[in-house]
């Protein structure tokens, strides 16, 4: 992958069903500009048991190997995605009420591999259960989340929230206004995409702001102190600040807030312990 420029995706998976976003990012070697790029793959959306013999380690897990397979998770209040996207070694998702772990050992390092996640909203016309979304973004209300997270020692990754606004109330087909994603951690080779624009404190919290744009404009807030889990995180005040910038428009909706993992090198270890995303505390 050449540096500074996306890698683009343009192969379409066929096929009936639903389809789920994934998150294309790119990695340069080490002392070179790194760009991440967002791109949106139709991806069908199934639910898939158990496929192979594994130990369980919480209660009501469900397997999930199939590619580009999900399935729902806490009654349907959320859709754990293996989006298996950009390799061909093999990846499966262990999910279960509160979250789901990584089975993988990618060696991809021009770029990630996957973007498994939980996904909270409408997602090409896959809804969770009870969600508020899609919603207009001057009527978010308290809109919070807590995730809490396990990161491996070795390997190539990010932990980022990507959530998903659009100039109407989509719930099928792909978002054309903005994503904005908020990085948790990352590993010291991977960078977001475009340049870095500014630098910003949220809710007593520092991040630098970077924006780029490659399918649709991206505005990426990476925490200056990384951090496994978060809690209580309030989604308005990054929207607010994306407002602010003119990357968001007042009029535009939120149609999901999904959370996980690219990995580029490795995959076991990644893992959502707990998850949750509320508005006015429900």
């Amino acid at each position: 992958m050449a540096p500074r420029g996306p890698e683009a995706m343009r192969a379409l998976v066929g096929g009936l069903g639903l389809v789920a976003l994934v998150v294309l990012t790119t990695v340069v070697p080490q002392g070179s500009a790194t760009a991440t790029s967002a791109i949106l793959v139709p991806a069908a959306v199934t639910t898939s048991a158990a496929t192979a013999q594994h130990t369980p380690r919480e209660p009501n897990e469900k397997r999930v190997c199939d590619k580009f397979g999900s399935t729902p998770v806490a009654g349907g209040r959320y859709e754990v995605q293996n989006d298996l996207w950009g390799a061909s070694t093999k990846q499966c998702v262990v999910a279960f009420d509160t979250g789901f772990r990584v089975e993988a050992d990618h060696d991809k390092p021009s770029g990630p591999a996957s973007y498994p996640s939980m996904v909270y909203g409408c997602n090409y016309g896959n809804c969770t259960k009870g969600t508020p979304f899609p919603r207009p973004i001057s009527d978010l209300g308290d809109l919070r989340t807590s995730w809490t997270t396990t990161t491996p020692a070795k390997g190539d990754y990010n932990v980022s929230y990507d959530i998903w606004l659009d100039p109407t109330a989509r719930k099928t087909g792909r978002p054309t206004g903005l994503e904005l994603m908020i990085w948790l951690k990352h590993t010291d080779r991977v960078n977001p995409i475009g340049k870095k624009v500014a630098e910003t404190t949220l809710d007593g919290v520092p991040y630098e702001v970077w924006q780029g744009k490659a399918d649709v404009t991206t505005i990426s807030y990476v925490r200056k102190e990384a951090t496994n889990s978060v809690t209580n995180l309030s989604i308005p005040t990054f929207v607010t600040d994306a407002t602010k910038r003119g990357v968001a428009k007042p009029g535009w909706y939120m149609t999901s807030v999904q959370a996980g993992f690219e990995p580029w090198i490795g995959g076991n270890g990644l893992a959502t312990t707990n998850f949750s995303v509320t508005r006015n505390g429900q």
